[in-house]
């Protein structure tokens, strides 16, 4: 009886030894708090913690009283991926900087080059043509009921040529261009034997024409060929005096002026022979203030180095104009020649 007794109190006591064992490391837990786990130092441990185990379990147990010496301190991990990715990308970087410096080496030289043409074509370029043009007359003129047929040429007696401005303009930046055509021309000559009614007449014509004009280039090969389409106006200020001597009827001198603008367009050409010498043509027509007006133009050029060139040719410019008791229905025509210079 006293036996079970004591077993029982013996049992007891274990117990409640282990319960305030059990108190004791619960309340210690709940005193000190929980340090934050890096998840990057938890796997390294556990990777190394994991290796450890299995040299362990390959190790042959060491017989007692044997130290071991611990080595020097394990060299950190590799990882061959990351030195495979980092190879790669260090290569792929270097495989992609490569071509990109070549690109932009290739771009600046392209830009380099480009560059002044570039430049030479956006700029403006001007040219001015100064030209001599002795024309011949033909043709009919008349103020109210007195008209005369009228042919004069340099080669006729008795003409009398003055001659005012007569030049070109041109502006161009690329195949835009603006083109002015200026001229006065102070021309008379005297005709015998008219009609049975006068002995002579004589006729004297002042022209001032001017032609305005805009154009576009719509073809330029590269060669010396080129091609510009252009339009603008054509003005006119004419001063006729006439003198029809005594015949039958007794002498009589009329003068009358007029201005009038006919609206024109054409074509201008020209194309390279060689090097230096070229060939160029201009054609026009329009109407308006006159009937009806055309312009030919035909001549060849050499070149006198970089900015000037010698052009001659034959123009002929018609118009015909009859209105209000003012006639003027005439060919202007003849050899031409000129100096372009370039700035």
């Amino acid at each position: 009886m006293s036996s079970n007794t004591n077993k029982t109190s013996a049992l007891a006591a274990i117990i409640i030894l282990a319960m305030a064992c059990t108190i004791s490391v619960s309340a210690q837990s709940s005193a000190q708090p929980l340090a934050p786990i890096n998840s990057l130092t938890v796997k390294a441990y556990s990777i190394r913690e994991t290796r450890e185990r299995d040299v362990e379990k390959k190790s042959v147990p060491l017989a007692e009283g044997t130290k071991v010496t611990t080595g020097p301190e394990e060299a950190p991990e590799r990882n061959p991926r990351s030195e495979v990715s980092d190879s790669f990308r260090t290569h792929a970087d270097t495989t992609v900087a490569a071509p990109a410096a070549d690109n932009e080496r290739e771009s600046s030289s392209n830009t380099a080059t480009a560059s002044p043409q570039g430049a030479a074509t956006d700029n403006w370029q001007f040219q001015l043509t100064p030209y001599l043009w002795i024309p011949t007359i033909s043709g009919r003129a008349g103020i109210g009921n007195l008209i005369t047929d009228t042919s004069t040429s340099v080669s006729n007696r008795g003409v009398e040529l003055n001659f005012g401005i007569m030049g070109t303009f041109e502006a161009r930046k690329n195949r835009f261009i603006i083109l002015t055509d200026s001229q006065y021309a102070d021309i008379a000559t005297e005709k015998g034997n008219p009609g049975p009614l006068f002995s002579s007449t004589r006729a004297s014509f002042k022209a001032f024409i001017l032609d305005p004009e805009v154009g576009y280039r719509v073809l330029d090969n590269g060669n010396g060929a080129t091609l510009d389409v252009l339009g603008g106006i054509r003005y006119w200020r004419l001063t006729a005096d006439l003198a029809f001597r005594a015949g039958v009827l007794p002498a009589v001198e009329v003068s009358r002026s007029r201005s009038w603008v006919d609206g024109v367009a054409g074509l201008r050409g020209k194309a390279a022979l060689s090097q230096r010498w070229f060939v160029t043509g201009k054609v026009d027509l329009g109407a308006g203030g006159s009937k009806f007006t055309y312009q030919l133009f035909g001549g060849v050029g050499v070149k006198l180095g970089e900015r000037f060139a010698l052009v001659g040719g034959y123009r002929d410019l018609n118009v015909n104009y009859d209105k209000d008791g003012f006639l003027f229905d005439m060919s202007l025509h003849g050899p031409i020649v000129g100096l372009g210079i370039k700035f």
